[in-house]
């Protein structure tokens, strides 16, 4: 890798710092747990959203990795479902008997499994996004025509949003004052937290504000306050003109040739902002916005490809929609005209 590494914004999600945490650490084992991992990546923090950022050779060897496997034994992609099942039933299970457990000395053993097992889970998980990510490579392409029922199956699993929903209740349950506190701290002050050692409440709290966490080499670093303005200055200067496009480019997923006003969603509490004619600029699409799409014209996102919520929802309801431009939520803002060309998969504001 270059000595300046030039980051590539991949994803903006309603994920908490508690998770960026658990995915630093996941990339330290993921390779021997599943045979592929990432040696580098960026999260920043700020108002309830992570944005990441990786590196595009780091995500091109992770592919090549994938390829490997699908084409010289795929069947271990199906035993890797397999496990990927098993391990999500063991996530709900902790869940379940971590709330009934009433004897303290149980309910914390039963959290430093649900550390462990969910670690292993997160890799699984991840296997599974990279593997839909590398979908154009020739042996996951046919892997995936043989199972992609089970692979959408596979993907609906939410144990991502899972963790942002449970960890605060189940660790508060532990310890009422960690509830506050769970998804603003890293994996190992959450295990040193019921282990009874002291935390440095005042820097937890000031992740609530803003945070920016690097990997590099699988060497995690984790930025003071003070010093956060200055390294994204340094390490994103690349990105600066994005604000200044006029356009993105992306994936077609519906066709048809739209023009409306945008409405930009980060998160459940736009959903009531969205009206009768809006063209939606969103980092993705859950199921959740299901029913306020009635009400759009087109939609445009961050993230996704042919397999994508994104792509699947706007083919049933035909409605225009182009996937995957990365940088669609920098480039437009509410109430910008925008024209979907998806002839052209542009989207494009008009002047």
């Amino acid at each position: 890798m270059p000595r300046h590494l030039s980051w590539k914004k991949i994803l903006t999600r309603e994920y908490s710092f508690l998770y960026a945490s658990y995915a630093a650490d996941c990339f330290k084992i993921m390779r021997a747990v599943v045979g592929t991992t990432l040696e580098y990546d960026f999260f920043y923090g700020e108002g309830g959203l992570l944005t990441i950022y990786r590196i595009e050779a780091d995500i091109q060897r992770s592919y090549r990795m994938l390829e490997k496997i699908a084409k010289k034994n795929p069947e271990e992609i199906v035993r890797k479902m397999d496990t990927f099942d098993q391990l999500i039933q063991q996530n709900y299970v902790l869940f379940a008997a971590i709330k009934k457990s009433s004897v303290r000395v149980e309910t914390k053993k039963l959290l430093l499994e649900l550390d462990k097992t969910f670690l292993h889970t997160l890799c699984y998980y991840l296997f599974f996004v990279f593997l839909g990510y590398a979908g154009d490579q020739p042996a996951i392409a046919r892997f995936l025509r043989r199972h992609g029922r089970r692979f959408k199956q596979i993907r609906t699993y939410t144990i991502d949003t899972d963790m942002h929903r449970e960890y605060p209740k189940l660790f508060g349950a532990y310890d009422h004052r960690l509830k506050p506190l769970v998804p603003y701290m890293t994996r190992r002050e959450l295990i040193a937290a019921i282990q009874g050692k002291l935390l440095t409440v005042a820097k937890i709290r000031r992740r609530q504000r803003r945070y920016l966490v690097i990997m590099r080499k699988h060497r995690v670093v984790e930025y003071p306050f003070e010093k956060i303005d200055h390294i994204l200055s340094k390490e994103l200067a690349h990105l600066a003109g994005r604000r200044t496009q006029d356009f993105v480019v992306g994936q077609v997923a519906c066709w048809g040739n739209v023009r409306g006003v945008v409405r930009v969603i980060f998160s459940k509490k736009d959903y009531r902002k969205i009206q009768r004619g809006d063209i939606i600029v969103t980092p993705m699409t859950k199921p959740t916005i299901v029913p306020y799409l009635s009400k759009v014209k087109g939609i445009v996102t961050n993230d996704g490809g042919a397999l994508s919520h994104a792509s699947i929802i706007s083919r049933e309801m035909k409605i225009p929609c182009i996937v995957g431009t990365i940088h669609a939520t920098d480039v437009f803002k509410n109430g910008d005209v925008v024209r979907l060309d998806t002839g052209k998969g542009v989207a494009m504001k008009v002047l």
